[in-house]
């Protein structure tokens, strides 16, 4: 089962970050999407885009590049997450730097694009935009994922809000905090632990020596 849309509200670091659709596509995304019951991404680089999505209605926006102070006041007026995919854009800056994949003008995008998240991304956590966790795998490597919230960490993030954002906020975004987010009875047990605490050190967070899903013990 899913549970959310993901649709292209601006282009990306090879096609322009420019906002895409007319505002009543947008819409129309957004009332499609909640008629099924179902929560609303926006891949969004430009604060265009942005806005545009945030107005339409959509849940959370992914990347989020260039949040500027006018995105800012509309997520904190619509209470919508802003997932900025840190280890996305770290993926595309340094395929960009040590392969010839990318074109030499997509290469100068992908820096920029890439280089650009982190600060602000940080502007934003900082003014009170909702952060929650996500990736936009596979940019980068499947089961790198732990890699974002070391960035996140590093952007300015407290160590204790980065583990927020993948368990208590993620929850909270995907409507499923009756079942996962928090340790709590009545919930799946969905758990893991490391050697030493991820919030003294958010790397402990890349080799964890326990996994359980759902009771079942994967790693121990």
């Amino acid at each position: 089962m899913f549970h959310i849309i993901q649709a292209m509200w601006t282009g990306n670091r090879a096609t322009g970050t420019g906002i895409q659709m007319e505002p009543d596509e947008l819409a129309e995304v957004v009332r499609a999407a909640k008629s099924m019951g179902k929560k609303v991404a926006a891949h969004a680089h430009q604060e265009d885009g942005i806005i545009a999505a945030l107005k339409a209605g959509v849940d959370s926006i992914e990347h989020g590049t260039y949040t500027g102070p006018a995105a800012i006041k509309l997520f904190k007026k619509t209470g919508a997450y802003l997932i900025p995919t840190l280890l996305a854009g770290d993926t595309v800056v340094k395929m960009a730097q040590t392969t010839d994949i990318f074109s030499p003008a997509i290469k100068e995008k992908a820096i920029r694009v890439g280089s650009d998240m982190k600060g602000n991304f940080a502007k934003a956590y900082k003014a009170g935009v909702k952060v929650a966790f996500g990736t936009d795998s596979g940019v980068s490597h499947h089961g790198d994922n732990a890699q974002e919230a070391v960035l996140m960490f590093e952007a300015g993030l407290p160590a204790i809000e980065v583990i927020k954002s993948a368990t208590v906020n993620a929850a909270d975004l995907l409507s499923l905090s009756d079942s996962i987010g928090t340790i709590e009875v009545g919930k799946q047990a969905d758990i893991i632990a490391t050697g030493k605490s991820p919030i003294e050190d958010i790397r402990e967070l890349l080799d964890v020596d326990f996994v359980m899903k759902g009771g079942k013990i994967f790693k121990q």
